[in-house]
Parts: C-alpha cells; sequence; structure tokens
C-alpha cells in the first residue's frame, strides 16, 4: 500500500528538527496527531524509525536510510512537477523538425531554435534537411513534429495534418560566375532552350519538380536537363562545377557556394509557399511555442 505523502513530509520534518515538539510547533500540528502519524508510518514501513528519549526523537539506523531515500523522492516528486509545468508551457521536451533544406539556414529559423535553447536547455531537436516531398512523406510516417515545406505537398482532405503558411519564396536563375550566361543574362525563359540545365529529381519532390515544369512550358521554356541532384545544395554544386544552369530560391543565398550567382530572368514567376506543417497527434505546447517563435521578427545581424 503506498505511504501517505503527506506523513512522509511530517517525517522528515520531524527527523530534521530531532523533537517531535519542535516539529509539531512548526507544522501546526497537535503533538499527539504528530505522534500518532509517526507509529503509523513505523507500522507501515515494519521499522523503528525514531529513538524517544527525554531529549529528543533521533534517527535509528533504520531511520536515517530511510530518511535518505524519502528526500530523494520527494526531490524526485518536486522536479516532476516542475519539469511538469515547464512541458505545459514549451519549455521542455524533444521537437523532430523538418525543413527544405535551404530553410535550415533561414534567419527566422535561426532565432527560433536559438530562443528556445536559451530559454532553456532542456528543449532538445532533431533536424532533418531534405526536399519538400521527402520531408513531407517523413512527417506523415510518424518520424517528425513538425515540416517547413512547399505548401503544394500538402493534401488539404488530409485529417491527420495541420498546416498555416509560414512565408512565400521566389525562384531565381541560377549559374555559374564563369559561364555566358552570366554575361550575357536571358531576356525571357525561352531564351535557356538548348542550355544544359540541371534539376533535383523528381522522385525527391513530385509535385514541386512538376509546379516547375509546368512554369516552363508556359513560357516556352523546354529544358534539357543533363544532370540531376538530390537536393538543393547538390544542384547548386553542379552549377558551380559549370555542369549547366538551374533555378534555385533567393534563400539559397544564405549558403550560396562560391562561383554561382542568382540573377532574375523578366518572365519567371515562380512563387512556393512553404507552410508550416505539423501532424495532429503531435501539436505540443512546445511545438506551438517554436511556431510562434519562427513568426518572431528578427533583429537584423551585424
Amino acid at each position: 500500500m503506498p505511504i501517505d505523502g503527506r506523513r512522509l513530509l511530517y517525517f522528515v520534518r520531524v527527523a530534521e528538527a530531532g523533537s517531535l515538539g519542535r516539529a509539531a510547533q512548526s507544522l501546526h500540528v497537535a503533538q499527539p496527531a504528530l505522534s500518532r502519524q509517526m507509529r503509523l508510518l513505523e507500522d507501515e514501513v515494519g521499522a523503528t524509525l525514531f529513538e524517544r528519549t527525554a531529549r529528543g526523537m533521533p534517527l535509528t539506523a533504520a531511520g536515517a536510510t530511510f530518511y535518505a531515500d524519502v528526500k530523494r523522492l520527494l526531490s524526485d516528486e518536486q522536479d516532476a512537477m516542475r519539469r511538469a509545468r515547464l512541458a505545459s508551457g514549451g519549455h521542455l521536451g524533444h521537437l523532430r523538425v523538418g525543413f527544405s533544406e535551404i530553410y535550415l539556414w533561414h534567419p527566422q529559423v535561426l532565432a527560433a531554435l536559438r530562443a528556445c535553447r536559451a530559454e532553456d536547455a532542456a528543449v532538445t531537436f532533431t533536424i532533418e534537411a531534405m526536399l519538400s516531398g521527402a520531408i513531407t512523406d517523413r512527417l506523415r510516417s510518424g518520424h517528425l513534429d513538425l515540416a517547413l515545406a512547399y505548401s503544394g505537398q500538402i493534401d488539404e482532405d488530409d485529417p491527420d495534418l495541420r498546416h498555416r503558411p509560414w512565408f512565400t519564396d521566389e525562384y531565381q536563375l541560377a549559374v555559374a560566375v564563369d559561364s555566358p550566361l552570366a554575361r550575357q543574362p536571358p531576356a525571357c525563359l525561352a531564351e535557356l532552350n538548348g542550355e544544359d540545365f540541371i534539376l533535383f529529381r523528381r522522385d525527391q519532390s513530385p509535385r514541386m519538380h512538376d509546379m516547375i515544369m509546368g512554369h516552363f512550358h508556359e513560357r516556352g521554356f523546354t529544358p534539357r536537363i543533363v544532370q540531376e541532384g538530390t537536393s538543393h545544395h547538390t544542384v547548386l554544386a553542379l552549377v558551380a562545377a559549370g555542369l549547366g544552369c538551374s533555378v534555385m530560391p533567393i534563400s539559397a543565398k544564405a549558403r550560396m557556394p562560391r562561383g554561382v550567382r542568382l540573377m532574375e530572368v523578366a518572365d519567371m514567376a515562380l512563387r512556393t509557399p512553404i507552410h508550416a506543417v505539423w501532424s495532429a497527434a503531435s501539436e505540443t505546447p512546445l511545438l506551438r511555442r517554436f511556431m510562434a517563435l519562427l513568426d518572431a521578427p528578427v533583429a537584423p545581424q551585424d
């Protein structure tokens, strides 16, 4: 049978006071009632916890052992309550977050990660970075709690997912700085016909891939895809190596490799709405707090 928690508190007070009278006075409990509680506790434990002398109630060897264990138990109880309060406010827990990889370096993402960790070291993260399609699949399979991904990957009829807009990115042409395209930029997308083109593999983000290709075809551009990458960064590496041109969200400027330049093309209007997407089953105070931090203004960095 579990021991009454109040009785344990009384025991600690008597043990620390060394006297039933002093403990009763500090607890505002009648001395006979406190004495009875200690007798009942000894019966429950099955050992004599105090030596009853004219000068006080020192602990027996059994009492000293029991006192150390009870102090640890009460401390654990207090810690459990403290942790529960922290968790209820989103200041404790583990968050599994997936980003379309270029947004891992976005100033608001970095600021949100920094703020979460700075306010309480009890918050930890697992971070995954890949293209939007793969990230959304990881969310659906239960491997992630939150994703920042292209909204076109979201099934509006999916009852298990929630989402809201975060921001809208815009694409530009990515070229090697020593390429002819850098020296003589195209006036329109159709002028890129015949150029070596690099794009991410369709299986990595099918809807985003189809959105980009559809936009090209509407403007009379049929890309000659000679190289494929599995991510934005692998595509940028291939561009930097001079193997062709590509298109890239302007957020990639935060981590642009040496030798690659982004430039506008007049008739290219590729815009990608990026949403915060999460599982309804994973919506915790920590997740809500992190999403609020993603929306917070970011002070300019020197």
